[in-house]
């Protein structure tokens, strides 16, 4: 690019010699001038070529950035940002004496320039967009509680139900795990502990605040693992599974996952392809 935007610079200063030195000195050799001038026309037109493939180049990368920004969760770049037509520039027969030719074609060549960085800018900062986008899309994708975090078959589920204890329809605002005491506990998703204490009702707990809005926690444990302010990632250990906690009625793990404070049904971020026993053997053979 920087050698084909020298070789433009040089032709024009080359062109601009020859239309001076022929209104200079009028006994210059006409024959002279008109083979330059054929050799300049020539040179002129090969650069023209070399923008046009390189401005379709840039147009064939950029026919893939609505797939690629729709992978990453980004809107498609709007018709009205894409459109720096290059057009083709007619090339006449220049004469040393013709300068508003000399000026047009030369107008041409500056407008297929300019029109070729405003194309490169905007590829550049599309792909800078999509850039972020991707990487905040993986460190989503490893936040987000995907896994069960105990190995049991699921209990009680998100809804209303007749509490067991205080006899009463409630809402039961997550998942209980049927697993039995001393169970390991898992971190669903990459995140900080953000509690790890008694709570009423629930006994031993754990919090995780994941980012992205998204928050776990972990009752009825009998033992926990982890203290505030430490980081976890998916799959690291919490604590034990118990029946801490006024509410339990036996040993299980009560579950609850939540987004921007509202509590949403943790089984459907349960994802059955992703195992706690998987990525543990994963860690291990590291």
């Amino acid at each position: 690019m920087v050698a084909l935007f020298g070789l433009l610079s040089s032709l024009i200063i080359f062109g601009g010699y020859l239309f001076i030195t022929s209104i200079l000195n009028p006994s210059f050799d006409i024959d002279a001038i008109k083979a330059e001038n054929k050799a300049l026309k020539s040179k002129f037109k090969d650069v023209n070529n070399e923008l046009t493939i390189l401005s379709k180049t840039i147009d064939n990368i950029r026919s893939k950035d609505d797939a690629l920004r729709l992978s990453v969760n980004l809107k498609p770049i709007p018709e009205s940002e894409k459109s720096f037509g290059i057009g083709g520039s007619e090339f006449t027969e220049i004469l040393p004496t013709s300068v508003s030719e000399v000026n047009n074609l030369l107008k041409n060549l500056d407008n297929s320039l300019n029109s070729i960085k405003a194309k490169i800018s905007v590829t550049e900062q599309n792909y800078k967009e999509i850039e972020t986008s991707l990487t905040n899309n993986v460190k989503l994708f490893k936040a987000i509680p995907a896994i069960l975090p105990a190995n049991g078959p699921i209990g009680d589920r998100f809804g209303m139900r007749l509490h067991p204890i205080i006899r009463v329809y409630r809402m039961h605002t997550g998942i209980d795990v049927v697993v039995d005491t001393g169970t390991e506990v898992f971190a669903p998703g990459d995140g900080k502990v953000v509690g790890a204490g008694i709570r009423y009702g629930y006994g031993n707990t754990v919090e995780i605040d994941h980012g992205f809005g998204y928050t776990t926690l972990f009752a009825h444990l009998s033992k926990i693992k982890i203290s505030v302010g430490q980081k976890v990632k998916r799959g690291d250990l919490l604590g034990l599974s118990g029946s801490s906690g006024e509410l339990a009625t036996g040993p299980h793990l009560h579950y609850e996952v939540f987004h921007d404070g509202v509590n949403l049904n943790p089984e459907n971020f349960v994802y059955s392809d992703i195992k706690i026993f998987d990525i543990n053997n994963e860690k291990s053979s590291k």
